[in-house]
Formats: C-alpha cells, sequence, structure tokens
C-alpha cells in the first residue's frame, strides 16, 4: 500500500478550493465518528502565517481544534497513514524537501507534537516556513520525529533584520511511544554531522531531557565539547551558555 507521501512524489501539489462533493459527503473511513459537513471540516495553512498554501482538514467535535485527518489527492487520509511511507529506503534523518514531507512535518509538529503530546512545561515551536531546514526522521517506515535548523545568517524572523550568529537547531521531538530508545541522539549526532561550523547551538530553553541526551553525546564525543551551545535570540557571544559546563552543574538522575 501507498501512502499519501508516496503517492505525492511526483505529483505537483494543487492549491485552491475543494468541489463541493467532499464536503457535503457524509461518510469518513478516516474517523467514523465524524460526520463530515460543514461544520466538520476547515482549511489549515501549511505553513503557519501564510495563507497561500492550505489544507482542507477534517476535525472532531470533541476536540474542534484538532485534526483528525487531511483531505488529499482526492480523498481523506487519517492522521497516522500521513505518517507511513511504503519506500524502504526511507531510513534515518532525511531532510524535507517535498511537500508530501512538509505535510509530514506539519502533522508531527502541529497535530501531534502540539495537540497531543506536549506537556504544560513545554513550549510549543512555531510553525515551519516553506523553505525552513528541517529533517524528519523515519524508522520502519513511519515518521517518528524530526529536528529543524536555523542557518548561520538566516534572519530571526520575518519581521526583523537581525541574522542567526551560528547553526541553532531550533525544534526537535520524538514521539512519546519512541523515546528512550536513542532517536533523540542519533538526531542530535545527525545534526553535528551536517554542519562544519566551529559552534552550533541549541534554542534556549533546553529540557532536562534533552540535557540528557547532550550528555549522553558528548560522553562519546568529548571532543565536541566546546561546539555545543544553548543559546538566546540570535546567539551573539553573551547570548550563548556551554552545554558541557552547565551539565557539569546539574543533576540529570532519573531523566529520560
Amino acid at each position: 500500500m501507498k501512502f499519501p507521501l508516496d503517492l505525492l512524489a511526483d505529483i505537483a501539489m494543487e492549491w485552491g478550493m475543494v468541489e463541493d462533493y467532499v464536503i457535503l459527503s457524509s461518510e469518513s473511513s478516516v474517523c467514523p465518528q465524524v460526520i463530515i459537513n460543514i461544520s466538520s471540516v476547515g482549511f489549515v495553512p501549511l505553513y503557519g502565517f501564510s495563507d497561500k498554501q492550505k489544507i482542507l482538514a477534517l476535525f472532531s467535535p470533541t476536540d474542534p481544534m484538532t485534526a483528525v485527518g487531511l483531505y488529499l489527492l482526492d480523498k481523506w487520509w487519517a492522521v497516522e497513514d500521513i505518517l507511513q511511507t511504503a519506500d524502504p529506503a526511507r531510513d534515518g534523518a532525511v531532510e524535507v524537501e517535498t511537500v508530501g514531507e512538509r505535510i509530514v512535518l506539519y502533522i508531527l509538529n502541529r497535530v501531534i507534537y502540539r495537540a497531543q503530546e506536549m506537556s504544560s512545561e513545554e513550549l510549543p515551536f512555531l510553525c515551519h516556513g516553506e523553505n525552513h531546514y528541517a529533517k524528519i526522521l523515519w524508522n520502519n517506515g513511519e515518521a517518528i520525529g524530526f529536528y529543524s535548523v536555523k542557518h548561520s545568517g538566516s534572519p530571526c524572523n520575518s519581521f526583523s533584520s537581525r541574522i542567526f550568529q551560528l547553526p541553532v537547531m531550533d525544534s526537535i521531538f520524538v514521539r512519546k511511544c519512541h523515546r528512550g530508545k536513542g532517536f533523540g541522539l542519533q538526531m542530535l549526532e545527525d545534526f553535528v554531522l551536517s554542519f562544519k561550523e566551529d559552534s552550533l547551538g541549541l534554542r534556549y530553553p533546553l529540557s532536562k531531557s534533552m540535557y540528557k541526551v547532550c550528555e549522553k553525546y558528548l560522553s562519546q564525543y568529548p571532543g565536541d565539547a566546546e561546539r555545543l551551545w544553548e543559546v538566546e535570540s540570535i546567539g551573539r557571544p553573551n547570548q550563548r551558555t556551554n552545554i558541557a559546563n552547565k551539565i557539569q552543574t546539574m543533576d540529570l538522575s532519573g531523566e529520560t
């Protein structure tokens, strides 16, 4: 069985309004308890504040802010199916390049993390833009996490002329059902290998679990102790805290 990501690989995505018969259809194999009508569907922007590209989403009446499916390629797809691939070559951290991959990234960030798995102590990640650098972590045909990076020299945001002074990992996420298996460490390793700069940033504030990942990384690669920094704002020298030094002052026992 092929999934949306596989089917979209060689197809140009058409943006725009969907025919009325889609909205008026009363049956949904995506979520049988949800009746598809004008009150249960709505367009969501794929790239956050930009209304240029929108996708039709299906919402549950018990949680009208969380999508349970998307309308792609003339049919409804459940969220979990959108996170699957039939391509065995898609494994490990893969850079997001296609529209299909952007849709997978959207589901992981906005639906899985923000709506389902984000704890009260965590902060929501910003929506990823159309050209933002990100990688999705694939394992056994399933998208299980992602991380994104602001390149050195890239603007802080669309309203500011300030630019990042070093590459900064500004988001990283692993689904709860896959945590404790080394996937966070795998993405941190991939991040470090992907950039050649002497200093690399991780966005402030880091969670204790992310400090634990950094501790494991530095125990394996002690030579990188001066490369990893917890970064505020755009990462000027006075906005950086050395992660290796901070770990020495922390009690990380019991964290996963």
